[in-house]
């Protein structure tokens, strides 16, 4: 799990391999989809529980995105990906966006950045530039938030509680562009990891 999050290959799989090389080194994926695509072959392979991959929609049906759709349990040390053995190197399904950022695991890593969705969207998303990390809140967690805010939160404050409500991960993606890959491509506030970690501390000290 650590050398994806730096280096967007989950081991032997890496962007830019062929359909038969991916069918080779994983071995028939437990469900596909066209993805709505015209293309005459399946571009979505699924993996359960933990991997999705997609293709280009033109031959040779190039590797495009490897997600882990989700985490680990806490308790377990290893998990199976199709004929893949993963190390979840403390990683697991329970952790938030300030959780990982506060992980010593980002010094080889350029360009990350902490997006916050400010639409009707309500995302957090850690950014790289291999890889693309999303929590989102379940529609309980907005209306707290929602009336919390009514009263009154400051800006860190209210990313504190943000952070805290964020309980839905969506995955970890790897691709070309992980920035690009956001949607809606625009309305995101941006943060460095120390900006971000910041601010959530300074309202978790303040609360204390």
């Amino acid at each position: 799990m650590l050398s994806f999050l730096r280096t967007g290959e989950l081991g032997p799989l890496k962007l830019g391999l062929t359909m038969r090389e991916v069918s080779e080194l994983l071995g028939p994926p437990a469900w596909w989809t066209d993805g709505g695509s015209v293309a005459p072959v399946p571009l979505l392979w699924g993996y359960r529980p933990f991997l999705e991959v997609l293709f280009g929609r033109e031959p040779p049906y190039l590797l495009e995105t490897i997600k882990v759709m989700r985490l680990p349990a806490a308790g377990r040390k290893y998990v199976q990906i199709a004929r893949l053995r993963m190390d979840r190197d403390g990683f697991h399904d329970e952790m938030r966006p300030s959780d990982f950022l506060r992980r010593q695991v980002w010094a080889e890593v350029d360009a990350l950045i902490v997006g916050r969705q400010n639409g009707s969207n309500p995302i957090i998303d850690i950014c790289t530039n291999k890889t693309r990390l999303v929590w989102s809140m379940s529609i309980t967690g907005e209306e707290m938030l929602q009336r919390q805010s009514d009263s009154g939160l400051s800006e860190a404050a209210y990313m504190a509680r943000r952070d805290q409500l964020s309980d839905g991960f969506l995955g970890i993606y790897s691709s070309r562009s992980p920035k690009l890959d956001r949607a809606p491509l625009h309305g995101w506030s941006n943060f460095t990891s120390d900006q971000y970690l910041a601010l959530i501390g300074s309202a978790e000290t303040n609360a204390e």
